[in-house]
């Protein structure tokens, strides 16, 4: 994926800890730069100017591309080659499409409607110059519904758009009025941004920025590990067999037919044939609930090594080895696991 800082200009982050972001996020594999001409609280229009320069003069040495937050007052002004402009607020649809052959662009993916998207269709849109990004929510209880959101994504994707959204930052300088996160989901204020961005990569987002502008060296870490096609769960690991754990460090995949009380994994039976080991019974007297992995222990003949996460109340089986458990926060993201989608346990 390729996710995305934030950098603003004119506001109390200091200009040389912005360009240090920038160079780490660049060598930590991040692609995207967001930055606005839209900050009402930006001190001083001479400040705000020297600070924007700054920050796109570095984003473009360190190879990123920039997508510069516009309304249809200030576009001209930043109408520079090299530069995706994100159209906010005031662009007809009739404008939209003309800016599309000569330049790249991003829709308000938050706003964008079937009709509109249609009549870009009907004017002949570059749509290999469109793609979208969300709003943010600097105010609590605005953010997104994850059900609008989804369905939004859907519209984009049907017309081979490109979608990104925002995370909030939780652990470094969040950014100026409220200082309250700047999520494009409601449901992602108070996530961590780790768990945010792999909720979005759940959802199926194309890809992800940190909405503040002054994330923790943790939180950009997190982030630029996200991948499109894989949903991370953090769990406990409960076994202390080593060809279980060793087995559970393998990426899976869901399997294509969907059974009613369990998530199955295609690859564990395979997983513990190239090991050539043998998984003893341990953790099989126990219910087994929501979120529990559990693992085929030998006693189940040809099923041995079959990995499933439980996503009901199952009572004990002494061939069945609770092997871990999804963190309780964590169990929401089961329900956005999709059949043939990858997944994997990091451990924690």
């Amino acid at each position: 994926m390729r996710n995305g800082i934030s950098v603003y200009a004119g506001l109390d982050y200091d200009s040389e800890e912005n360009l240090s972001l920038i160079e780490t996020a660049a060598d930590l594999g991040f692609k995207r730069l967001f930055t606005s001409t839209q900050i009402p609280e930006a001190a001083d229009a001479e400040t705000f100017q020297e600070d924007l320069a700054d920050i796109l003069t570095t984003a473009v040495t360190n190879g990123f591309e920039i997508i510069l937050d516009v309304n249809a007052e200030t576009f001209s002004v930043y109408d520079i080659d090299g530069i995706t402009l994100r159209l906010d607020d005031g662009f007809t649809v009739e404008q939209v499409a003309e800016i599309s052959h000569n330049r790249k662009i991003q829709l308000n993916a938050s706003t964008v409607t079937e009709e509109f998207l249609d009549k870009l269709l009907e004017l002949n849109a570059k749509f290999s110059n469109i793609s979208a990004l969300h709003n943010f929510y600097p105010r609590p209880d605005t953010g997104l519904d994850t059900y609008f959101f989804d369905n939004q994504n859907r519209i984009l994707h049907e017309f081979e758009i490109e979608v990104g959204a925002f995370v909030p930052g939780q652990d470094g300088k969040r950014r100026l009025p409220l200082c309250e996160g700047l999520p494009t989901l409601e449901d992602c204020r108070h996530f961590s941004t780790d768990l945010s961005a792999r909720f979005l990569a759940a959802l199926g987002t194309d890809f992800i920025i940190i909405g503040d502008g002054a994330p923790t060296d943790d939180e950009l870490n997190a982030v630029a590990q996200i991948t499109d096609d894989e949903i991370i769960f953090h769990a406990q690991l409960l076994s202390k067999d080593l060809t279980t754990a060793e087995i559970l460090s393998n990426v899976f995949t869901r399997r294509a037919d969907v059974a009613k009380s369990v998530i199955r994994a295609v690859e564990g039976r395979r997983y513990l044939k190239e090991l050539g080991g043998t998984i003893p019974p341990e953790g099989s007297t126990i219910r087994r609930s929501f979120g529990d992995v559990t693992i085929d222990n030998e006693n189940f003949g040809r099923y041995a090594g079959e990995v499933q996460i439980i996503q009901d109340v199952l009572p004990a089986d002494g061939r069945v080895n609770i092997a871990a458990h999804i963190l309780d926060e964590e169990i929401f993201l089961m329900g956005y696991l999709k059949p043939r989608r990858k997944f994997s346990f990091k451990f924690v």
